[in-house]
């Protein structure tokens, strides 16, 4: 599920997906599917590209300047925030314009040039002011779950993570510290007495006459592991 707001999902080509983090702008053909895909699901970008190797470092840079627009607001820096802010308006002439709908109008951003990329970063940049100021501002949110580097809109008061993944992940965290706080001797058995119940355990099992006798090592779970002796 993606957000509405095209420059938090900007920002969401860079996540952590349980291992690590993924950038989606490592190669321009993964950037070109992370456009596609959020063309179909929120109509952003407006022109899917291929971009060059070029734009992608812009790209990747544009990223981290809007990254710290977000940081700076959630943070309670405006005046660090409007700078960086600057700095993302810089990239791009934008001019407004008026679209009539079915029932209301619509402002529509537009560049001079007819480049899909200037497109991209115009539509970035117009995204970026409405995220970060106003009404928007005060919804915006970091993500909660541990690791999680992805902002949202918090449109429900008791919303604190990006998605159901995130929270699912940040619930069995919570759920694995009170069990640390419940039982915290559980584990720190040191080694040499570990070694020694276990070396108690190693059983000569006697078989029949005729048989090859084995041992049989009974580890603690209920399965045993049992070889032949040499």
């Amino acid at each position: 599920m993606h957000s509405p707001c095209p420059s938090t999902n900007f920002l969401s080509s860079r996540y952590y997906d349980g291992r690590g983090i993924t950038d989606l702008f490592d190669s321009p053909d993964r950037a070109h599917a992370w456009m596609q895909t959020l063309n179909e699901e929120i109509s952003f970008p407006r022109s899917p590209f291929t971009p060059t190797e070029d734009q992608l470092a812009q790209l990747r840079q544009l990223r981290d300047t809007l990254g710290s627009v977000y940081r700076d607001t959630l943070d309670g820096d405006p005046a660090q925030a409007a700078a960086h802010l600057r700095t993302v308006l810089d990239r791009t002439r934008i001019t407004p314009g008026i679209v009539v709908g079915d029932d209301r109008l619509h402002v529509r951003w537009t560049t001079d040039s007819h480049d899909p990329f200037e497109e991209l970063v115009a539509e970035i940049a117009v995204s970026a002011i409405t995220a970060v100021t106003g009404h928007a501002a005060t919804l915006l949110c970091k993500c909660e779950a541990p690791r999680c580097v992805l902002y949202f809109t918090r449109l429900n008061a008791r919303q604190h993570w990006c998605s159901d993944v995130c929270g699912n992940r940040a619930r069995v965290a919570r759920a694995a510290r009170t069990r640390r706080k419940s039982h915290p001797a559980e584990g720190s058995q040191p080694k040499s007495e570990a070694h020694n119940r276990k070396a108690r355990l190693t059983t000569l099992v006697v078989d029949p006459p005729g048989c090859e006798p084995h041992f049989c090592i009974v580890s603690l779970p209920s399965n045993a592991i049992c070889g032949q002796r040499a």
